[in-house]
């Protein structure tokens, strides 16, 4: 029992989290809670998501157990989530040896690497088929240990990193049998998000969809950049009353440098709405020179090899709407059974020369089907428009009498006009949906346009 004792008193000094593994824990049941990637932390390859979680109940309710004498159980109960490599079918399925829990194994901690290795024949956290180098292509190879690197852990939270052959596999999980709370990072309660919404005062993020405008606070507009690019959210350089995406091509960046449009793996809400006859995406860039190659890639985020990619040459020096059809791509053909759900662009794709110097680039009104409607900003000496982003009114004042306005949503569809025949109208749009919106008015017999965001 002292050396017990003692080995717990030095796993918690040396984590720096004053937090041990004792206990049982769960995958964390939200989205990217196990993922792969090509190095450490990156689960660009593969991630799971919040629909997963249902999906996949079966492996979200397995419990590891962490017990304080160093035993180690599975506890998978009548099933869990079986692969191909188990004789599967991506589905639900009783467990298979000897990953099942049905061998002894017990727990150990490296306290100065911050790693747990499970010894035992068919241990394992996480998915029974990463191990150390390698995934297991049949149940017979299962190692007689496995070592995970610690990468963080607190009361409530635990992620585990563990490098095979070609990449990294990362599992988060939650500890059971402690107190939600706002600040644990788990969608639990009355939450809508993780940790938002409901009772926590926290605001969520909506997950970026098209129409992309950059527009307004509501939305995650995180980019992923790639291969040298650094992207920025900024004030257009042209017109102060729009936001757009600035996009730096470093110098010695590399030719197939890029941005995807989300944060990390996940991509779009929804998948891109293609069709038989539409297959249309349009960008809004702004390149310092006519003739510049940029690319449009969109893909599935769950597989990397279902993806579509197609080439406009820019034919102006600054802002121009570009078309990018998909129905004769630049690579890989369209396939209709694929799921298209995420996007990346790519300025000055692949050229002659690497880039010896920096280049700036812009892009915005990232839309299908058809272009973003197209805006002249109000003239801000004659016409004043508040508050603005706002949840559900707005005022205009005009020094001349303000005859018509009316609403416009980013595919050019009319949601609301009014006739004031007043200096001042206040416009109710609270049962609108978030997001951006083009206002048109008729002041003096002059017809002007700009932006608002019901947030």
């Amino acid at each position: 029992m002292k050396k017990i004792t003692f080995l717990l008193v030095l796993m918690i000094s040396s984590f720096g989290f004053s937090q041990s593994l004792d206990g049982t824990w769960k995958l964390t049941p939200q989205a990217g809670s196990l993922g792969v990637g090509p190095t450490q932390g990156d689960i660009g390859w593969w991630s799971n998501s919040i629909g997963d979680v249902a999906t996949r109940a079966c492996l979200f309710d397995d419990t590891y157990v962490f017990n304080a004498n160093g035993a180690f159980s599975n506890v998978l109960g009548a099933d869990t989530w079986l692969e191909p490599w188990q004789g599967g079918a991506d589905a639900c399925g009783v467990p298979v040896a000897p990953h099942n829990g049905s061998n002894p194994a017990t727990w150990s901690v490296n306290t100065t690497d911050n790693t747990v290795t499970l010894t035992g024949v068919g241990a394992y956290l996480g998915l029974p088929k990463a191990f150390n180098g390698g995934e297991l292509t049949s149940p017979s190879g299962a190692p007689a240990s496995i070592t995970y690197k610690i990468t963080s852990i607190t009361s409530a939270l635990l992620t585990l990193d563990i490098q095979i052959s070609n990449g990294w596999w990362r599992f988060k999980f939650t500890k059971q049998g402690v107190a939600p709370s706002c600040t644990d990072g788990i969608q639990n309660g009355n939450e809508t998000g993780v940790d938002c919404g409901g009772s926590c005062p926290n605001v969520c993020l909506l997950q970026i969809n098209l129409p992309v405008t950059f527009e307004g606070t509501a939305t995650d507009y995180t980019m992923t950049d790639f291969g040298g690019n650094v992207s920025t959210k900024v004030v257009d350089p042209t017109d102060s009353s729009n936001t757009v995406m600035k996009v730096v091509k470093t110098a010695g960046a590399e030719g197939w440098a890029g941005t995807t449009m989300g944060a990390g793996a996940f991509g779009f809400s929804s998948a891109v709405p293609f069709s038989a006859v539409n297959k249309k995406m349009y960008v809004k860039v702004w390149t310092p020179a006519s003739g510049i190659k940029v690319r449009l890639k969109v893909e599935d985020h769950a597989n990397v090899n279902h993806y579509v990619e197609q080439d406009v040459i820019t034919t102006l020096q600054g802002w121009e709407t570009l078309m990018f059809d998909f129905t004769t791509p630049a690579t890989a053909p369209y396939d209709s059974t694929f799921i298209y759900d995420k996007a990346s662009i790519f300025f000055n794709f692949i050229p002659t020369v690497l880039n010896a110097v920096e280049a700036t680039y812009y892009f915005d009104n990232v839309s299908y089907g058809q272009p973003l409607l197209g805006l002249s900003s109000f003239e801000t000496s004659k016409v004043k428009m508040y508050p603005n982003p706002t949840s559900s009114v707005f005022t205009i004042e005009a020094k001349n009498t303000v005859e018509s306005v009316s609403l416009f949503n980013v595919l050019g569809q009319e949601v609301l006009t009014k006739k004031p025949n007043s200096n001042s109208v206040t416009i109710d749009i609270a049962n609108l949906q978030t997001g951006v919106y083009v206002v048109k008015t008729i002041i003096g017999g002059v017809s002007s346009t700009s932006r608002i965001v019901r947030k």
